[in-house]
C-alpha cells in the first residue's frame, strides 16, 4: 500500500491479503529453514559495490533467520531492554465472508507477536490493522505501538487512531491517548529541551509521533503518551513550489525520526520525493528544512534516518534515476551532508524500501530488497489504480508485468562499522537463500512522485507500480538492539497467494487458501564464531 488515500480505498483487499486461513500457519511452517547459513556469509565491499579482498583478522558475518509462521505487511520491528523480540503485523487467523473481513480474536490486544528466544516461538497476536507502528524507549523500557486512523471516512475505509504501551516486553498492553494520527504513522522520541524540562508530566522523555501525506505533521506527548498535544504541520521547501504544481500537494511522507541528547528533533522528510531533513530545536513549533541531496528517491516515506551514539546523522534512499540504495552522512546535526555512498551489495542493479538503523560511531545497517536481474533500462511500469472511482485490483500476479516476467528479489542487509572513515568497509549479505526469492517481478515499492489532486495516476513520474496495491509496501522493518544487533522484520512475497515453483516458502499447498501471501521473517547478522548449531548463540558485534 502507499499513502492514506490508496489504503482507504483498498482496506478490505489488504486485510483480506494478508490474512492467514485458521490452522495455515502451523501447517505452512513445517519444512521452513531457520537458524544460520554459515555458506553465504556476508561479503566485504567499498562503496560502488566494489568488492575488496577478506580483511585480515575479520570473519565475515553470517545472516540467520526465522520464520514466524505468520503472514505480515508494513512491518516494525523492535527489541525490548530485556531482549524480547517484538514484530508487528502478524496475523494468523481470518475468514472471508463476501466484501466482509472477519478476525479470530485470540492472544493479545494488538497484531504484535512476541519472542523471549530469538525467533525460536512466537505468541499469536489478535486483530489486523495496518500501517501501524513501534518504538522502544532504552531509558524507561517502554514499548510504543501506534495505529493510524481517518476518523471522518466512513466505515469501512477507517480505523480509530489508537496507541498501546507495554511496560513488559510486550506481555501485556495498556491504552494511552488518542493523537490525531492519519496515515504512515511514526512513533519515536528522546529527551526534552532544556526550556521544556519543567513542563515534563511523570515520564522523563518527549514522544513525538509523525504521519503524512500533506504536509507531513507532528505532535508530541510530555507524559509518556498518556495525552498528546496539537498538531505541528512540517513546511513545504518553498524552492520545489515549481515541482509539486499548482495545487501545492505533491505528497509527503517520512519515516522514525530520533532526538538528540539536547532535545533537538531530526524528522526524515520527503517532500515531491526529495530527500529532505526538518529539525526543530523548540519541539516541533518551528522547523529548519535542509536538503540531504538534490536528487528524486522513489518509494512512499523515505529516506530513512538514524543518528549514532556520537549524534552523526544517517539518511539512506533509493534513487529514482538508477533505483540503487544511497546513503549520506552528517556530522554536523543535519545541516550539512556528504556525497552520496552508493552502498548497494556487488551485483545488485535494482533496490526498493531501503530502512537504515544506528547505533555506536560508525556504525550503520541498511536493509533493502535488492535484486541482481533487474531488466535495465527499465521497462515501463504496468499497473495503475486511481483511486476513484474505486476499481478491483488487476487480477494476475505481479509476475506477468511486461519486462519483469523474471525478476526475483533478495531481502539485503548491508553494515558498516567504520562508515565515518575516508573508505567505509561495507559488508552485504541477503538474509534469505537466494534459491528462494523473497520477492518476484516489479518493484514493491511505489514509483514516482504524487500529487493528491491528481489520483495517483497522471504527472511527472506517475504513480506506478507493477503488483496490486495490497502487495506493495510503503516500508519494512529493522532494529538496533541494545548489544549492537541489527534485527531486521522482512516479508516472503508469494504473488496473489500462488506458489513458486522451487520455493518451499511459497508451497503448493497455499493455492486456493489466501488471495495473496506475504510472510514474516526475521533476520540478522551476527558473527560466525557465535553460532551453536545453526544458531546465534550472543550477538557480539565483529
Amino acid at each position: 500500500m502507499s499513502g492514506w488515500l490508496m489504503f482507504a480505498a483498498s482496506m478490505i483487499l489488504a486485510v483480506a491479503s494478508t490474512g492467514l486461513v485458521p490452522g495455515l500457519a502451523a501447517q505452512e511452517n513445517e519444512g521452513r529453514g531457520s537458524g544460520c547459513a554459515s555458506d553465504r556469509p556476508a561479503i566485504a565491499h567499498h562503496d560502488g559495490g566494489v568488492t575488496v579482498p577478506l580483511p585480515q583478522g575479520n570473519d565475515p558475518p553470517i545472516p540467520c533467520v526465522t520464520a514466524t509462521g505468520f503472514h505480515t505487511g508494513e512491518i516494525s520491528i523492535v527489541l525490548s531492554n530485556a531482549g524480547t523480540v517484538l514484530l508487528q503485523p502478524a496475523w494468523e487467523t481470518l475468514t472471508i465472508d463476501g466484501p466482509v473481513v472477519s478476525v479470530g480474536q485470540a492472544g493479545p490486544p494488538i497484531p504484535v507477536i512476541r519472542s523471549a528466544d530469538r525467533g525460536a516461538s512466537w505468541k499469536a497476536p489478535q486483530t489486523t490493522p495496518n500501517d501501524a507502528n513501534m518504538w522502544v524507549d532504552r531509558r524507561t523500557g517502554r514499548v510504543f505501538w501506534m495505529l493510524f486512523g481517518e476518523p471522518h471516512s466512513p466505515p469501512p475505509f477507517s480505523e480509530i487512531p489508537r496507541l498501546e504501551m507495554s511496560d513488559d516486553d510486550g506481555k501485556t498492553w495498556f491504552p494511552g491517548g488518542r493523537p490525531l494520527a492519519f496515515d504512515h504513522v511514526q512513533v519515536f522520541g528522546g529527551p526534552p529541551t532544556q526550556k521544556l524540562k519543567h513542563l515534563m508530566r511523570g515520564y522523563p522523555n518527549v514522544v513525538y509521533a509523525c504521519m503524512g501525506f500533506k504536509p507531513l505533521r507532528c505532535e508530541k506527548s510530555l507524559d509518556g503518551g498518556i495525552t498528546w498535544g496539537p498538531e505541528l504541520d512540517i513546511p513545504y521547501p518553498p524552492e520545489l513550489s515549481v515541482i509539486q504544481g499548482p495545487a501545492q500537494d505533491c505528497s509527503a511522507f517520512g519515516l522514525q525520526g530520533v532526538v538528540g541528547k539536547d532535545g533537538t528533533v531530526y524528522v526524515p522528510y520527503g517532500p515531491c520525493n526529495r530527500p529532505y531533513l526538518a529539525i526543530s530545536h523548540d519541539e516541533g513549533h518551528s522547523w529548519q528544512l535542509v536538503a540531504v541531496a538534490n536528487t528524486e528517491f522513489i518509494g512512499y516515506g523515505y529516506p530513512t534516518l538514524g543518528m549514532d551514539d556520537q549524534e552523526n546523522l544517517y539518511a539512506a534512499w533509493v534513487g529514482a534515476s538508477d533505483r540503487l540504495p544511497y546513503l549520506a552522512i552528517s556530522r554536523d546535526h543535519g545541516l550539512h551532508w556528504g556525497t552520496p555512498l552508493k552502498i548497494g551489495a556487488p551485483g545488485v542493479n535494482e533496490g526498493a524500501i531501503p530502512y537504515l538503523v544506528a547505533g555506536a560511531q560508525g556504525h550503520v545497517a541498511v536493509t533493502y530488497y535488492g535484486s541482481k536481474n533487474a531488466p535495465i533500462p527499465f521497462p515501463p511500469a504496468c499497473y495503475e489504480r486511481p483511486v476513484t472511482p474505486i476499481r478491483p485490483a488487476q487480477t494476475t500476479p505481479s509476475l506477468s508485468c511486461p519486462g519483469y516476467e523474471k525478476e526475483k528479489w533478495d531481502t539485503y542487509v548491508t553494515e558498516s562499522w567504520n562508515v565515518l572513515e575516508t573508505q567505509p568497509l561495507f559488508w552485504s549479505a541477503t538474509l534469505n537463500d537466494p534459491a528462494q526469492p523473497t520477492w518476484y517481478g516489479c518493484s514493491p515499492s511505489s514509483i514516482g512522485v504524487v500529487r493528491m489532486h491528481e489520483d495517483f495516476k497522471s504527472g511527472p513520474g506517475q504513480f506506478r507500480g507493477c503488483s496490486p496495491a495490497v502487495s506493495r509496501f510503503d516500508y519494512y522493518g529493522a532494529a538496533m538492539a541494545p548489544d549492537g544487533t541489527v534485527w531486521i522484520g522482512f516479508a516472503q512475497e508469494c504473488p496473489f497467494g500462488q506458489p513458486v515453483t522451487g520455493n518451499p516458502n511459497c508451497p503448493s499447498t497455499l493455492k486456493g487458501t489466501v488471495p495473496d501471501g506475504l510472510w514474516g521473517f526475521v533476520g540478522r547478522l551476527v558473527p560466525p564464531g557465535q553460532q551453536v548449531d545453526g544458531r546465534q548463540k550472543t550477538s557480539q558485534v565483529p
